[in-house]
């Protein structure tokens, strides 16, 4: 049996996701009695005022708090009347299996398991989830726990040195984070066409899903398209000079993102012009 420390997106969205794949779901425990109710009703679960008997109730236990509360959470669990050995796991993208450290002092198995996917909403991200991979590292037998898991909803995992973990968070905010700040980038642009954010709605979202959808079973670089890859001086320069004129913020950025799109290509035949 598992149970959630933590009942905001991700907890939830976890809890369901795994209901739905017939893995039994303790419960939740969370900051507010309010939370925890509505993660426990959606899970078919219980909802737990006392966080010792949450941990003595349940063999397998998720903490999905924040990032900057995850500590703390252990270091109160760890103070706790545990009875046998339990499995702690923490959702984090950004810190290691260390974060619950102060329970392996315990003699508790730990680690991290962090599903790459933005949990924005929990209905999207509970259908999302089946297609989701998973990033884990901590201790072997915990491993082993998380490994069946994800055995029995069918998740691909891949596992991933500690020290590797900045890296790895650093490339899903890139991915995750940053698109959204070039959508936001794109629709400054479009503004200037006369077309505002509310008048373009789903759009532009239209252009970015067939992006994503021709970088399905291709390198970034395959799928590239553009007048970057074209090596099309002018476009380039057109766009740069209705950026400096309009935009001058955004004039970097797109200097900065044509630069590294020449080198994922190994074409810089633009390169005097993007400086």
């Amino acid at each position: 049996m598992q149970s959630f420390v933590g009942a905001g997106k991700v907890g939830t969205s976890l809890g369901i996701y795994f209901k739905e794949n017939g893995l039994n779901i303790g419960g939740y425990f969370s900051r507010t009695a309010e939370s925890a109710k509505r993660a426990s009703t959606l899970t078919h679960s219980t909802a737990y005022s006392n966080l010792e008997c949450l941990v003595n109730n349940n063999q397998i236990i998720w903490i999905t708090t924040p990032d900057d509360s995850i500590e703390k959470v252990a270091e109160q669990i760890s103070g706790l009347n545990i009875k046998g050995t339990k499995t702690f796991i923490h959702a984090s993208g950004s810190l290691t299996s260390d974060a619950l450290g102060c329970l392996e002092k315990k003699g508790h198995r730990i680690c991290s398991a962090h599903p790459l996917l933005a949990f924005s909403d929990i209905t999207k991200a509970v259908s999302a989830l089946k297609d989701t991979a998973f990033f884990i590292e901590g201790q072997t037998d915990a491993l082993t726990e998380i490994k069946k898991i994800l055995a029995e909803t069918g998740n691909s995992y891949h596992i991933i040195d500690k020290k590797s973990k900045p890296a790895y968070h650093a490339a899903a905010a890139v991915l995750s984070n940053y698109l959204v700040t070039l959508v936001y980038a794109s629709n400054q642009l479009f503004d200037l066409v006369g077309i505002d954010e509310r008048t373009l709605g789903d759009a532009s979202l239209v252009l970015v899903k067939s992006v994503l959808d021709n970088l399905q079973g291709k390198t970034p670089a395959e799928a590239l398209t553009g007048p970057i890859k074209r090596g099309d001086a002018e476009t380039v320069k057109k766009h740069l000079e209705v950026l400096e004129q309009n935009l001058p913020e955004l004039t970097e950025l797109y200097k900065v993102m044509g630069r590294e799109t020449m080198r994922m290509i190994n074409n810089f035949q633009l390169n005097n012009i993007l400086q």
